[in-house]
């Protein structure tokens, strides 16, 4: 076989084109993992307590904002397609007679914008004693300083937990429960 520099500049060509082409398939790649990662949500169940009230709250710690699919609070192995306002009111329907329960509504397809907190459930003055030993020996919640439950009598293992499945703006999605801190990929 004879190389002449046709051949070979023939040759090069074609491989700087295969490389110019797996290079770009490449970059391509990486924008796309940066674009997603500019706008990944962080959800987090939580709870707030303080001289103004106890809350069970949603917050969103990410950098993108969170659409709500699903929102269920899970107890004795069955799930309730319901918010924790409403399986809170199932729990103990004379609350609701009080008039002293906050409530903002986490219902799917609502979104969650970056840095927000939500007050899913929750009272303030008074009622807020009450309110924090009802939501501590109620509901799983993995940021709940040990000392909290001794203090409220809240030691338990069969507490509901609230899961709630979200997406991102590019339909990633997680789901994150009120008893882990780390939502996992779903």
């Amino acid at each position: 076989m004879k190389l002449d520099s046709d051949r070979v500049v023939a040759v090069s060509a074609m491989f700087i084109g295969v490389c110019s082409l797996f290079l770009t398939v490449y970059q391509t790649h990486l924008t796309r993992q940066a674009q997603s990662a500019s706008v990944l949500p962080y959800l987090a169940v939580g709870i707030t307590s303080n001289s103004e009230g106890v809350y069970v709250t949603l917050r969103n710690d990410g950098v993108g904002p969170a659409r709500i699919e699903d929102m269920r609070v899970t107890a004795r192995g069955k799930d309730h397609l319901v918010d924790p306002y409403d399986f809170y009111l199932q729990t103990k329907p004379s609350a609701a007679k009080s008039g002293a329960l906050a409530v903002d509504r986490v219902v799917p397809g609502r979104l969650v914008p970056a840095g927000a907190t939500i007050q899913m459930l929750g009272a303030g003055g008074p009622e807020r004693v009450d309110m924090l030993a009802d939501v501590l020996r109620l509901f799983a919640l993995a940021d709940v300083p040990h000392a909290w439950l001794e203090s409220m009598n809240a030691l338990g293992t069969d507490k509901a937990v609230i899961v709630v499945t979200y997406s991102s703006v590019y339909g990633d999605r997680w789901r994150v429960r009120s008893d882990q801190h780390v939502p996992q990929p779903f």
